[in-house]
């Protein structure tokens, strides 16, 4: 192993990783198991908030075109 062959830190934590034991899962290395469930619930939440705000842009963006036909009537 090469010393450019993968980063000498944790994604999650920024542990050191150690020489033998180190998990690697979505091209990136992780400490253990628990560092790489805890970066996947941070994007799996961040997914799921996406989605709700552009939803709650769309709901707004048609209502101002009903309020200025009313109002030119």
């Amino acid at each position: 192993m090469g010393s450019g062959s993968r980063p000498a830190t944790c994604a999650s934590c920024g542990k050191r990783l150690s020489r033998k034991l180190w998990y690697y899962r979505n091209e990136k290395f992780f400490c253990k198991k628990r560092c790489f469930d805890t970066e996947q619930a941070k994007t799996d939440s961040a997914k799921a908030q996406a989605p709700q705000a552009k939803s709650a842009e769309t709901k707004e963006q048609p209502k101002k075109p009903a309020e200025e036909a009313s109002a030119t009537s």
